[in-house]
This record gives C-alpha cells, sequence and structure tokens, in this order.
C-alpha cells in the first residue's frame, strides 16, 4: 500500500491514512487549540513568519523550555504543523532516491533529534525492511511524548509504526540500548540518522563523536550508514564535516549534487512549497572498518 505520492518533478503529498493521521494528529489539534491567553497572544493573533522566526527559531527552538506562557507541548505541536511535514518529506526523497543497503532481514535505525518520529514515519513509509528497530533520542520530554503517541497511533490507528521503538533523552545511553537489540553474529544493518539535529545550537560535535566511536568499534561488522541532512546553507554543516573527518575510512554514497530540490503541499495553504536540502550519506566496508582507527 502506497501513503505517499511522488509526482515527476519531485513534488510529494499524503494520501490515504497518512493523511488522515496528520489531519487528526496535527492539522486539528493546531486549529482547534484551546485559546488560552498565551495562545491568542503568541498564535491566533501573529502570523506564520512570527511562529516559524520567534516561537521555533526556524526549528532550532529549545523544546524542553515555554515561550512566553506557551507550554513545551504547545511548541512541538507547532513544530508539528509547520515542519514535520518539511522535514518527512525530504527524509523520504533522499531515503527512496539515495541510500542503498542491501535488503535485511533486520534493521536499527537510530534517530538523533527525533523530535516528533519524523524521519521515522518517513523511514517506514519507505518500507525495505521487514524488521525495524526504531530507536529515538532526542533532549525534549514534550518531543519524546509526541513521538510516542504518533507511533502508538500509527498509520490506521490500529498497528504502531514500529513495534520494537525505544526512546531516550541522553545519546550517552544508546551503547547499553543497542546491546540489548545486536546480537554477535546476527545480519543487522546499523543506521545512524542526522536529520536537521547537527545544526542545533546546544550540540557539543565531540562528546557525540566520543559516543559513536566506540559503537562503531563494536559493531564493525555490521554494515553501518551515517545519513545526514539540513537547510542548504553551508554554515549549517560545520558539525557534519567534523563527523565526517572522524569516521574518515567511511566513504560517501553520493555520486552527484548533494543538493536535492523537493516541494510538498503546504499544511498552512495547500499550496505548493518548494526547498532545497543538502545532504549526504555515508557508509562503511564491515571488513575493512577496524583497520581505520
Amino acid at each position: 500500500m502506497s501513503y505517499i505520492h511522488c509526482s515527476d518533478n519531485n513534488h510529494y503529498w499524503f494520501i490515504g491514512d497518512l493523511q488522515n493521521f496528520f489531519q487528526e494528529l496535527v492539522v486539528q489539534p493546531f486549529e482547534d487549540h484551546p485559546l488560552t491567553q498565551p495562545w491568542i497572544e503568541q498564535v491566533a493573533n501573529t502570523n506564520p513568519a512570527y511562529h516559524r522566526e520567534k516561537i521555533l527559531k526556524r526549528g532550532r527552538a529549545h523544546f524542553s523550555e515555554p515561550y512566553n506562557g506557551l507550554s513545551p507541548e504547545d511548541k512541538v505541536l507547532i513544530y508539528c504543523f509547520y515542519y514535520m511535514p518539511m522535514h518527512l518529506f525530504s527524509s523520504y526523497h533522499i531515503f527512496t532516491s539515495s541510500l542503498s543497503l542491501p535488503v535485511s532481514d533486520k534493521v536499527v535505525f537510530i534517530d538523533f533529534g527525533c523530535g516528533p518520529l519524523t524521519s521515522g514515519v518517513a523511514f517506514w513509509a519507505f518500507g525495505r525492511w521487514s524488521n525495524i528497530i526504531y530507536l529515538g533520542i532526542d533532549s525534549s520530554q514534550a518531543m519524546l511524548d509526541k513521538a510516542s503517541e504518533i507511533n502508538e497511533y500509527g498509520p490506521n490507528r490500529w498497528n504502531p509504526f514500529f513495534k520494537e521503538f525505544e526512546l531516550i533523552s541522553d545519546y550517552d545511553d544508546l551503547t547499553n540500548l543497542l546491546d540489548n537489540h545486536i546480537k554477535t553474529g546476527d545480519n543487522s544493518h546499523i543506521i545512524f540518522n542526522f536529520c536537521y539535529f547537527l545544526a542545533s545550537e546546544t550540540l557539543i560535535i565531540e562528546n557525540l563523536s566520543d559516543v559513536l566511536i566506540p559503537i562503531v568499534e563494536r559493531y564493525n561488522r555490521h554494515k553501518v550508514c551515517m545519513v545526514y541532512q539540513n537547510p542548504k546553507s553551508s554554515r549549517l554543516h560545520e558539525n557534519w564535516e567534523i563527523l565526517k573527518d572522524t569516521f574518515s575510512g567511511f566513504r560517501s554514497q553520493i555520486t552527484q549534487s548533494n543538493i536535492e530540490r523537493f516541494s510538498y503541499d503546504s499544511l498552512i495553504n495547500g499550496k505548493p512549497d518548494p526547498r532545497d536540502v543538502y545532504f549526504d550519506i555515508l557508509s562503511n566496508d564491515p571488513v575493512e572498518l577496524s583497520s581505520i582507527f
């Protein structure tokens, strides 16, 4: 069954159950939000530019903190309305056009800065694997709560997106979590997903590298991919370049341009919204990996 439709010019829109999911969990809660005084002052009486720039800081806001009376849960809902479709379609576009992995019975998808399960839904819709273990990491409890709600709702209100599903707030806990899901000798493929995460204002890239290096060494017989995306502005890619240097033995799967244009139907007015995304995909050679550190 298809849940996302794409035209020949990379224009995306939801169909069927995913369309219903967005309507019920994002659009209706946003449009029918109780008219509290902060919501009236900060949302109802302001325009989308204010929502994006001031409340959300173009998606880089701290979603554990309130904003002028708006709760973290309010900010997450506003984020879902403005950014979730865009980030979901950009992830889906990258997965379908450029992610090359052998078909396996098992994929462990590790989603850094998972937010409300955006890339998780995109990867689920990509759907090449029968067994996907989803591990989401986000420092905001409000985001993790929304991710849990969305996963439980699933594509059709009957089944979750992921049956094997865990969320944590600190990537320092990732090593122990992976040991519960990856066993010696199994054929798991491991995907580290960085969707708009490495541009975070609070990220210390050296701390992330310190976590990833021993994980990659520990699972050096497994196929590992790192998927990165951000807006095309070059000033946002510094942390990714540092991470690429750290894992210099990985090679890029991108053979042409790293910038892709796609468009999607905006939830704001239903009109096509064109966007450019910069992306990169690194992968290892499990046979040779142990020699690169």
